[in-house]
């Protein structure tokens, strides 16, 4: 795997990190690159050989109004004569 950073170099991070930060550091960077990977495949995928996607929610990224006023109606702070 290649450095994630540019200022990543091994001297920089023996000099400024831990070992633990050094390894959870790698973690994340092992962790990135698979989750890139794997979006890259799908991608190419759906483009050459025309697979085909599950269908993104739309319902389930609107916004409940009703819900969001009956859990927080009591914490929303306006000034005199707002509205509600």
């Amino acid at each position: 795997m290649g450095r994630m950073y540019a200022w990543a170099t091994p001297k920089y991070l023996l000099k400024h990190m831990s070992i633990e930060e050094i390894f959870m550091y790698y973690d994340y960077g092992i962790e990135h690159e698979k989750n890139s990977s794997n979006i890259l495949v799908n991608r190419i995928a759906v483009g050459l050989f025309g697979a085909k996607e599950k269908p993104k929610p739309i319902d389930g990224d609107q916004p409940d109004r009703k819900g969001f006023y009956k859990r927080h109606g009591s914490k929303i702070k306006r000034p005199r004569g707002g509205r509600v």
